[in-house]
């Protein structure tokens, strides 16, 4: 039978819909999902209008503004805020004009105006005196507050922040606001680090997690989890750093928060060069970027981008590093074409400041002085002191070491272009030609063998054994390599490395991988008298980039002398189909 009407299923109403929206929209938004975010906020909006509630418009209008902002739409966001607070002043309620202040007080931090920003700060803190006791919302403006002064750069400025942040968590606590007071405590640690207390401003930030875990916010244990990254680095601690900036990738990964989990891949990339591993930094880098690409939030890409750019400039691949830097650019400018705005790009603006350092770096001078001119009132607008300082120091070395950057520039030119001609000789196999340019380049100590390889081998692996022929055909009198030389290792005896390192643990010497490092070895000769050994050593492609710098490395050494082993080594170590452990010998 069915059931009465009093005892039937209800499903949610309207206005609990409506309420659950704007919660959806805060956390989107929190996440910087910015898109999300506003089609939520949106909704959320359309159905507070149905229910004639002004104050939930205000909410839903508040977090529209967050969303314009997270895009640099500044113009859309402060018309948001002034017509919200129109509307909150003829209807004469007080707490909307209290958010919508709120509101404005986040378009002026946009446009990089924070004591414009503490003046609306004033005027809602005033407000917020003539009504009941709400400590929610004077914790939320407290945040910004402490967020206004932080942008000063000064140390009164932080100071003033700390103060804001701990009023914040005392007000949100009182609320018990779990998400607002971990949020203070965050910003707590960020003051302090800032202020170099960095002991104090770890056990804040750890305070914020434990919050942020108690109230199972997922959001605020992966933001908590950034910021310990940021005061780990900043401690010089990379180690750490690495740890919890991992961690918090992984988690907005989970969350599909790609411009967070580009702010804690920056962090990610710093640590590793701090721990000297700048190869896993660039392989890190572009397989966050290959896999986002596509499929991401597009206004990651710049930073993304910006990424590789910091782990191509660690490794002083200068050049490789200048063209990500453009490309970066051109997303940047890209997303932000046709945008009115009242204060330059800060994406726009970041990604310029590493094109015109690197062009200062590559030898073009005039174009990274053309640029630091641009960029200069740009960052003064934003009130970015360190761009500031930074585009004044490259106006000033463009003008001071033109001579020598472009001697530079013109040396590092000439030897690609060298690069250049011997490939296309080889392609062309013109004799005489290729002859000239190797010796050219034998003689430049502008020309590396690694970039030779790195252009000559495709052309190489087409015709390996006639381009050998050819070569030894056209070499330069002065540097004439011994055919013969090479032939002997023709009849020489090869050894399996692995089944080597197998004889050396089996005779009491167990190397560890550092010291593993036999690519190949060959016996040349039978007589063990007589007999040579050789062989290619090569360090391991995990080897902390500091290892490649040590002139004699100390596993390189001794493999030298491993190589001379293979002289007396027996044949049952030779290169087999099937690796398999040798007997360990008798003992008499």
């Amino acid at each position: 039978s069915l059931l009465p009407r009093s005892l039937a299923m209800k499903g949610p109403s309207l206005a609990e819909v409506a309420t659950a929206k704007v919660r959806e929209a805060q956390r989107l938004l929190r996440l910087q999902r910015s898109y999300d975010g506003e089609t939520v906020a949106c909704d959320a909006k359309a159905l507070f209008e149905r229910l004639e509630d002004p104050s939930g418009i205000a909410d839903a209008n508040y977090f529209l503004l967050q969303a314009a902002l997270l895009e640099e739409r500044i113009n859309d966001g402060a018309k948001i805020a002034e017509e919200g607070l129109e509307l909150a002043r003829k209807s004469g309620n007080k707490l909307d004009e209290v958010k919508m202040l709120r509101a404005s007080l986040l378009v002026k931090l946009a446009e990089g105006k924070p004591l414009d920003a503490l003046e609306i700060a004033a005027k809602a803190e005033g407000l917020l005196v003539t009504l009941a006791k709400n400590h929610r919302e004077a914790g939320e403006v407290l945040l910004l507050v402490a967020q206004g002064h932080m942008l000063q750069g000064t140390t009164a400025g932080q100071q003033a922040a700390l103060n804001a942040a701990l009023q914040a968590v005392d007000h949100f606590a009182k609320a018990e606001e779990g998400r607002g007071e971990a949020d203070s405590w965050r910003v707590v640690g960020d003051a302090r680090v800032a202020l170099g207390k960095f002991e104090d401003g770890l056990r804040a930030t750890e305070a914020a997690m434990v919050i942020s875990v108690d109230c199972g916010d997922e959001v605020g244990q992966a933001l908590c989890l950034l910021s310990l990254s940021k005061a780990h680095l900043v401690r010089g601690l990379p180690l750490k750093a690495k740890k919890a900036s991992e961690k918090a990738l992984n988690l907005f990964h989970e969350q599909n928060s790609d411009l967070l989990a580009a702010a804690a891949l920056e962090i990610l990339v710093q640590a590793l060069i701090g721990l000297e591993q700048r190869k896993e930094a660039l392989q890190r880098a572009k397989q966050e970027l290959l896999s986002f690409l596509g499929s991401g939030d597009k206004w990651a890409v710049p930073r993304m981008r910006g990424c590789v750019v910091t782990a191509l400039r660690s490794m002083d691949r200068k050049k490789e590093a200048l063209s990500e830097a453009e490309r970066a650019l051109e997303a940047a400018e890209e997303l932000t074409r046709g945008q009115a705005s009242p204060v330059p790009s800060t994406l726009v603006v970041e990604a310029m400041k590493h094109v015109a350092v690197l062009n200062m770096l590559t030898g073009k001078v005039d174009k990274a002085k053309e640029l630091a001119d641009r960029l200069l009132p740009m960052c003064r607008q934003l009130g970015d002191l360190e761009g500031e300082a930074l585009m004044n120091e490259l106006i000033g070395r463009a003008v001071q070491e033109r001579g020598v950057f472009e001697e530079k520039a013109a040396k590092e030119l000439e030897a690609e272009e060298l690069i250049l001609q011997l490939k296309d000789a080889m392609l062309a196999r013109d004799g005489p030609s290729f002859k000239s340019v190797l010796e050219k380049c034998y003689e430049n100590e502008n020309v590396f063998t690694e970039n030779v390889e790195e252009i000559i081998a495709p052309v190489i692996e087409t015709d390996p054994e006639g381009l050998y022929e050819f070569f030894l055909r056209n070499q330069p009198e002065k540097w004439k390599v011994n055919p013969e030389e090479d032939q002997k290792f023709d009849n020489s005896t090869n050894f399996d490395r692995r089944l080597m390192y197998y004889a050396f643990r089996l005779g009491a010497m167990g190397y560890g991988p550092g010291f593993r490092l036999i690519k190949s070895a060959h016996r040349l000769g039978k007589d063990v008298a007589s007999a040579q050994g050789a062989g290619t050593l090569n360090l391991m492609d995990t080897c902390p980039d500091w290892e490649e710098r040590v002139f004699w490395h100390p596993g390189i050494l001794d493999c030298v002398l491993q190589v001379g082993a293979v002289r007396g080594m027996p044949d049952e170590y030779m290169e087999s189909t099937k690796i398999k452990a040798p007997e360990p010998p008798e003992v008499s």
